[in-house]
């Protein structure tokens, strides 16, 4: 019975040192909640695509934590199906930069009428070590 107490006191004196942690995430009330996600060895990216016709124009915006970094992206639109899952459409294609931030912008042509999305992977480089890659989408 005691093993029992004890664990009991334990769990609930874990949960309360762990509450004011978990209590700290700031998070407004508002309706339009902006949530920043956080990446391991890059502070930020931006994806966006727009499309008009046949032509699916992209733009990224990436930028490491590190000073002494480059990046490497490499990119592949998708194109959604009837069934609302998403396949790739095309080749793929990079970009790189020899600096810690990479803002890079384009086009591609895609067929009329689809709905598409930008896939990006942006890979850093920190002082010449491969750092955690992060995918994301437009």
């Amino acid at each position: 019975m005691k093993k029992i107490a004890l664990s009991l006191f334990l769990a609930i004196a874990l949960l309360a040192v762990a509450s004011p942690v978990l209590a700290d995430t700031d998070v407004s009330s508002s309706e339009n909640v902006l949530i920043q996600l956080r990446y391991e060895d890059i502070s930020s990216i931006s994806p966006k695509l727009s499309v008009s016709g046949t032509t699916a124009t992209y733009q990224l915006t990436a930028i490491c934590n590190s000073s002494s970094a480059s990046i490497i992206v490499t990119y592949q639109l998708q194109k959604q199906g009837s069934d609302g899952t998403y396949s790739n459409y095309g080749s793929s294609w990079t970009a790189s930069s020899s600096t810690y931030y990479i803002i890079d912008s384009g086009t591609r042509t895609v067929a009329s009428g689809g709905t598409y999305r930008l896939m990006a992977t942006v890979t850093p480089y920190i002082s010449g070590v491969k750092g955690t890659a992060e995918t994301v989408y437009s």
